[in-house]
């Protein structure tokens, strides 16, 4: 268990819905479950009897969830509470995977289609309960369109975050038309995976960004070729088409092109129905021209369909395409069965043979793709022909039969299986992790794993902690420290120095940095005058041409308005550290979510609690970042009067250095005596407007 992951995996549809994204979600748990991982399923419902499990695993005191998840990733069993009613989607109980229902679903029309979704007016609390509770190692989210509970998952994670692109028809129009909204938060993917190469096309012209390529993959484990040539043994030649979904459009279409013109070389289509998705959408009845050849199965798992592909002659891809495209065409993969489908980028991306292979980027596809021949291994054919369905099958045949491409002889594509697919996404979910966590300290948990803005599952409230904890007694060798100060050094601040040093002994800090905008004469005269009560860190706080940055334990000044990289440069060359303050703070200049990223292992400190902020949606924001990165924690009040020393503190072991005081970080508690706000900015306000409104003497 030592090596396992413990992974979320976020659907963005209902869960009790049959759809492709949930169907692969499904697969995808059960195959990285097998490959000793604990996978856990986040969801939204449509079933009112879901409600009562909900409200038992996230009731804010006698919750169970957190608990109930820490003893599955030890390497129990999961509880009951944590697995999913019977037959109300892809995993049953017998799976022993934790589906964890957040909210309701709502239905969202969008590109002539309907999809339930988790919306955030329902999600968002529950979900901030969950990530803050169970420490995933990765979070998974499929589908990230807006909004939705998978892109609600990508601003509430706590953990680095992989998307998956399925491209389903819904999607593409949502992310279209949101792409002001996602592409404010794309940068926070730490990995990008696109089911097929043509999916690219799409989203290098709305997000460019690099990506992976893996397959939906499928769950099927066909026969060996010698099982699949004695099933065949003097057997009549059929087609195969899968009802999976609101499929009725499409099969309608299918049987009208099949009356219209029947292609040579099949006896018999045979229509395969997934019984929950024909219970929910039930098709209408086949042609009474077409009955005598056309076959009815139905299946309920996609094992069962195992003996019916490797029985087809050809099988026929959903006619329009649709969502479930992807997942048709692992299925005849895996199966080694030749396909006829629409001409659109992933049946043409399968044929080919291009999919990019794993760990490098996908490519962008031609933009006039350059006709198919058919083949023994498929054809595709324009869903706006009819007349072109009965060519494609029947050039398909003959290919077939003139190479000699007996089922015998038909070749599996092993790289369509959900337990390749799974080995792949393991491997990068590992290289994610190490790229977000880098050398920090791994097993250690900083500050941010314990919100000081929302309540967890069966903890008290943040406000009540932070009391009792500011009114517990002092450890020993342990000390109040405030990281973030300014002086009258700073032009829009009255402290003088001297009033800073009497005021921090006077409220018990032990330790301060005076961090004055781009100087650093203050902090140096401060550390004279204290002589080490309080310990003062010299610090400044530089702003760079993308946003401020402290640096702590400095020995030299730095000038402002260097790029932010130039400064972090600046600030290690003198063997200083590197704080972040306030930073999401939309109402100042801060370094934007990209280049903390990409500054992941320059970056020592994130400021989680800042006292100043107007809105503590921003130090939420860092909280979480903090948390998602594994950064150690922050606290300062950001003073520029006197009453508003020590509004936020750090109670921590006693330091002396950079060493010993990353070290006593790691350990520190959050000690919030926030002020008004109002009250603090109308004294700064004062101070430093007085000497220019009173008259001289």
């Amino acid at each position: 268990m030592d090596n396992s992951l413990h992974i979320a995996l976020v659907a963005p549809f209902s869960w009790s819905r049959p759809s492709a994204v949930n169907q692969h979600v499904g697969e995808l748990a059960l195959a990285l479950k097998a490959r000793g991982h604990r996978p856990v399923v986040v969801t939204s419902v449509e079933d009112p009897a879901e409600s009562e499990r909900t409200r038992a695993l996230f009731h804010r005191t006698r919750g169970q969830l957190v608990s109930l998840l820490a003893d599955y990733r030890a390497g129990g069993e999961a509880d009951a509470l944590l697995l999913p009613p019977d037959a109300k989607g892809p995993l049953a109980p017998e799976d022993g995977i934790p589906v964890i229902p957040v909210g309701y679903s709502f239905p969202v029309r969008l590109n002539r289609g309907v999809a339930n979704l988790g919306l955030p007016v329902d999600i968002t609390s529950r979900l901030e309960k969950l990530m803050i509770g169970t420490e995933f190692d990765i979070v998974h989210v499929h589908e990230p369109l807006a909004p939705s509970l998978s892109f609600t998952s990508l601003r509430e994670a706590r953990s680095p975050v992989v998307a998956t692109f399925h491209m389903t028809p819904v999607a593409v129009a949502a992310y279209d038309l949101g792409q002001p909204v996602l592409e404010r938060f794309f940068r926070r993917f730490d990995g990008r995976v696109v089911t097929y190469p043509g999916a690219l096309a799409l989203l290098d012209d709305l997000y460019p960004a690099d990506y992976e390529t893996v397959p939906c993959g499928s769950a099927i484990t066909p026969d060996g070729p010698e099982v699949r040539e004695a099933a065949l043994a003097g057997a009549v030649r059929y087609a195969l088409h899968v009802y999976q979904g609101d499929s009725r459009r499409s099969l309608r279409a299918l049987l009208r092109a099949l009356g219209d013109d029947w292609p040579a070389g099949i006896d018999r289509l045979v229509v395969a129905f997934h019984g929950a998705s024909a219970d929910r959408w039930p098709p209408r009845a086949v042609p009474r021209k077409l009955r005598s050849r056309v076959d009815l199965v139905r299946f309920d798992s996609p094992q069962e369909l195992r003996p019916v592909y490797e029985g087809a002659s050809v099988a026929i891809l959903p006619f329009l395409g649709g969502e479930w495209l992807c997942q048709a065409i692992a299925d005849a993969a895996v199966c080694g069965c030749p396909v006829v489908g629409p001409d659109l980028p992933p049946v043409r991306d399968y044929l080919a043979g291009a999919a990019a292979p794993f760990g490098t980027a996908a490519t962008v596809p031609p933009v006039s793709p350059a006709p198919l021949a058919p083949t023994p291994g498929g054809a595709v054919f324009s869903p706006g022909d009819f007349a072109s369905v009965a060519t494609a099958i029947s050039a398909v045949i003959a290919e077939a039969d003139r190479v000699a491409f007996t089922p015998a002889a038909r070749q599996t594509r092993t790289e369509y299986s959900v337990a390749a697919v799974a080995e792949k996404l393991e491997t990068l979910y590992r290289d994610t992790i190490a790229a977000a966590t880098g050398d920090r300290v791994a097993g250690r948990t900083p500050a941010a794993t314990r919100s000081l803005h929302f309540r967890g599952i069966g903890e008290e409230s943040p406000r009540k902690w932070a009391r009792e904890a500011a009114l517990s007694p002092a450890r020993p060798d342990w000390i109040n420290a405030d990281l973030h100060m300014h002086s009258t050094f700073s032009k829009d601040s009255k402290n003088s120095v001297e009033t800073i040093i009497r005021t921090a002994r006077e409220i018990g800090l032990g330790a301060i940095a005076v961090t004055d905008h781009n100087e650093i004469k203050g902090a140096f005269r401060a550390q004279e005058l204290a002589g080490g009560d309080p310990f003062v860190i010299v610090a400044e706080e530089i702003k760079s041409r993308e946003g401020e940055v402290i640096g702590l334990f400095l020995k030299e000044y730095i000038p402002p308005k260097l790029s932010f990289d130039e400064t972090l440069s600046r600030i290690k060359e003198q063997g200083a550290l590197v704080y972040v303050p306030h930073p999401f703070d939309a109402l100042r200049t801060t370094p934007s979510y990209q280049a903390l990223v990409d500054n992941l292992h320059r970056i020592d400190v994130i400021e989680i609690y800042n006292a100043k902020v107007a809105l503590s949606a921003f130090n939420l924001s860092a909280e979480r970042f903090a948390a998602k990165y594994n950064i150690v924690a922050g606290a300062g009040s950001d003073a520029h009067v006197r009453q508003a020393l020590g509004t936020a503190m750090l109670r921590m072991p006693r330091f002396h250095d950079p060493d010993s005081f990353m070290a006593a970080l790691w350990e520190a508690d959050i000690i919030a005596r926030r002020k008004n706000l109002l009250y603090l900015q109308s004294i700064k306000l004062l101070q430093t407007t007085l000497d220019r409104v009173l008259p001289e003497d």
